[in-house]
């Protein structure tokens, strides 16, 4: 005899499984008001966490997508789920952040009364087209990513057929003359360097050994305001980059425990120069009892990645070099690193990059006269 179907608006079995680094799933069976069955998931940094949110999302079913509406569910309901999602994934504050702001400013003001089933092709099609004109093509770009994500979450839960983003494309934008990676020399780094040091601001604010430990390891921002005690291994010359400062709304700057990408997390190698700066620091940060971390701000806390970059920023126009930023640094490093003849994929792994066509065409500063290839030439005579 065949099992009887699960009443409307109940659920089977909870089911629990690890994901990550400890954060759990909780999935279940529900049989939705429009009679289908749909599984239904959310995390949790603990078991009876992850109940609790799954619980709470089914209880509020009956006013999410895939309720006995359908397509006539509006664009605002399925923006409040998706994000709901978004929220107990394991995606990045910082991401997280991105989507919800793309969602409130370029997805809900045109779009969020519309019926699902008016969400068609032309609508999204113009949409985007508006975005790009009002805001930009990033914008554009950002916009549609999120609203694919979005009506694909409609897709799954049956509220339509297909996803209408699919059908759409953006717009190229005209290509610019392409432009060379733009690194230090190494004149310039020691300028630099020099004009910091006399700077009595950047002094102040501590920029000239943060500079300088960018300039010496080619690590981001991020996660130079994050490197603790802990992860340098001066015996060896060796650096663990597992982690980054990032704002989190309601809590303020955390050390993220987690880099921008699975590459990112790697050990580097550490030049003289850059053991000695951390030997100093880190000896009177022991003497001090300063916070663990190495860089922290001038007053003792953790720094600020974005206000760190504004204080750059004037730092760097002070000392007459204006075009630089604290990405430069990187494409420095990677420079320095080609030249000295690393692969592309030594120096990928290096600035914790997955692709080593990423490292090659953007951080590589490119123009600079080969006199391997003079040589090679001259051979042809």
């Amino acid at each position: 005899m065949a099992r009887p179907p699960l009443a409307v608006g109940t659920f089977g079995k909870i089911d629990f499984y690890v994901v990550g680094t400890g954060r759990i799933r909780a999935r279940v069976s529900f049989r939705d008001f429009d009679g289908r069955r749909r599984s239904v998931t959310r995390y949790g940094d603990s078991r009876a966490q992850a109940e609790r949110r799954l619980r709470e999302a089914l209880r509020d079913r009956d006013g999410s997508v895939g309720a006995t509406t359908g397509g006539d569910s509006r664009v605002s309901s399925l923006a409040t789920t998706w994000l709901g999602e978004i929220d107990d994934s394991e995606l990045a504050p910082g991401t997280k952040r991105l989507y919800r702001f793309a969602v409130t400013s370029y997805v809900l003001p045109p779009l969020g009364e519309l019926r699902l089933r008016e969400v068609t092709v032309p609508a999204v099609d113009r949409t985007l087209r508006a975005i790009r004109q009002t805001h930009g093509a990033g914008a554009a770009k950002t916009a549609r990513s999120v609203l694919s994500g979005m009506l694909a979450l409609a897709v799954r839960h049956g509220a339509l057929p297909a996803n209408p983003v699919r059908e759409t494309t953006l717009k190229r934008t005209q290509r610019r003359t392409a432009q060379a990676p733009r690194a230090l020399t190494v004149l310039e780094a020691q300028q630099l360097l020099a004009g910091l040091s006399v700077d009595p601001e950047a002094v102040r604010l501590d920029l000239p050994d943060l500079v300088e430990f960018m300039l010496g390891t080619g690590v981001r921002i991020g996660e130079a305001c994050a490197v603790r005690r802990s992860a340098v291994d001066l015996d060896r010359a060796s650096l663990v980059v597992a982690a980054t400062v990032v704002r989190v709304p309601g809590r303020g700057l955390v050390i993220q425990e987690f880099p921008k990408s699975v590459a990112g997390r790697r050990t580097i190698g550490l030049p003289d120069h850059i053991v000695e700066l951390l030997t100093r620091r880190m000896e009177r940060d022991r003497v001090s009892g300063a916070i663990e971390v190495v860089f922290p701000s001038p007053s003792g806390r953790l720094r600020d990645p974005h206000n760190t970059s504004g204080d750059l920023r004037k730092a760097f126009d002070r000392a007459d070099f204006d075009w630089v930023t604290s990405h430069v640094f990187r494409k420095t490093v990677a420079t320095r690193l080609d030249e000295a003849g690393l692969s592309a994929r030594q120096i990928a792994d290096h600035l914790g990059h997955n692709r080593p066509s990423l490292t090659q065409d953007v951080y590589m500063g490119r123009g600079l006269p080969s006199p391997q290839a003079a040589a090679a030439l001259q051979r042809l005579r």
